[in-house]
């Protein structure tokens, strides 16, 4: 199974820039793939027009239903919404033309004003897994990667597959780095992680259930591509049984 990841250096408020940049590098994905982007990809975190930004969300979720049932793809990847409170930051997973999973971040980012602009989702009521059509996946947003908590909470609903969109800074880097490897390690698990570039610290990844790391993007633009199979979960967790 094929599992891509786009990455590219968003920019605020540039809705129709940052789409057209994301289509572009869509084409080089694969049908009937994962692909994961990075977090609020087509409209950065547009602080000074969220109301334009919640409903080009809304049109970005309208194209990727329909090229999810065309392609037989899985896309995992977040927007700003408007609720009845406010707006949230939500991810999506989108499969066979239907969209499966919607929850809004949980632990929003303080040194960035998130908590400012954003309401947050609950936790453990708002954390969610999905049955897709290509394994059980659980979606993080960003700086939930922190969060030891929320995959303790994966590993009693079997998650085979965490994938985390992320506007990461680069002065956490190696934080980035770090955490993805140790999460994919201490629970098992494939990880997928996609972050913006720019000012943000780029290393997108997908990484197996033994730390290896199958793609890594560095710090440029553009697709990691990397194949996958599950039964890799079953081998490691039988050869290094952890009991829980």
């Amino acid at each position: 199974m094929k599992v891509s990841v786009i990455q590219f250096n968003t920019e605020a408020g540039e809705f129709n820039r940052n789409w057209n940049r994301s289509l572009t590098f869509l084409n080089f994905c694969d049908d009937n793939s994962i692909v994961v982007f990075p977090e609020v990809f087509s409209t950065e975190f547009a602080y000074d027009c969220m109301d334009e930004a919640a409903k080009f969300g809304l049109t970005v979720l309208d194209f990727l239903i329909k090229l999810s049932e065309s392609s037989g793809s899985v896309f995992v990847f977040t927007v700003i919404e408007k609720g009845l409170n406010g707006f949230y930051n939500v991810v999506k997973v989108i499969d066979c033309g239907k969209e499966v999973l919607s929850r809004p971040k949980i632990k929003l980012f303080k040194p960035f004003e998130e908590d400012k602009y954003f309401k947050s989702g609950k936790f453990p009521d708002d954390l969610k897994v999905v049955e897709t059509s290509k394994g059980i996946i659980a979606p993080l947003i960003c700086f939930e990667l922190r969060f030891s908590e929320f995959f303790l909470h994966f590993l009693k609903e079997n998650v085979q597959i965490v994938t985390i969109s992320a506007q990461w800074g680069r002065a956490r880097k190696k934080h980035w780095e770090i955490l993805l490897r140790a999460r994919a390690i201490e629970n098992q698990v494939f990880v997928v992680g996609a972050n913006g570039t720019g000012d943000m610290a780029g290393s997108s990844a997908i990484i197996d259930p033994w730390g290896r790391v199958l793609g890594d993007m560095g710090d440029g633009e553009g697709v990691i591509s990397a194949d996958i199979s599950l039964s890799v979960i079953e081998q490691v967790r039988r050869k290094l049984p952890m009991e829980r």
